[in-house]
């Protein structure tokens, strides 16, 4: 499993990197894919990806054609987006 990180930045916070095992839960795989695992969700568009830069080097015009597929998204950005949101939501909730 590659471990690939993005951030996110509560208001008034600094951005911290999260782990997109823990941005893409299960919870919200299940909700708006059909996989269990983000890694399980790439491997499905058939994006082979070994390392946070060959992630970072995915064509965006490939990866939202492939959301448009699997999800219930319209872009990669707006599926980013509110699992970035979802998970800052539970991060104030734990505060």
């Amino acid at each position: 499993m590659v471990k690939i990180t993005g951030y996110y930045q509560l208001p008034g916070r600094l951005p911290q990197a999260v782990d997109f095992s823990e941005l893409f839960d299960r919870s919200f795989m299940r909700r708006f894919t059909h996989c269990r695992s983000f890694e399980r969700f790439l491997a499905g568009g058939r994006f082979r990806v070994r390392s946070q830069a060959e992630f970072e080097a995915l064509p965006e015009e490939e990866m939202d054609a492939y959301v448009r597929r699997a999800t219930r998204f319209g872009s990669w950005k707006e599926m980013l987006d509110t699992a970035t949101d979802l998970y800052a939501r539970r991060q104030l909730l734990r505060e």
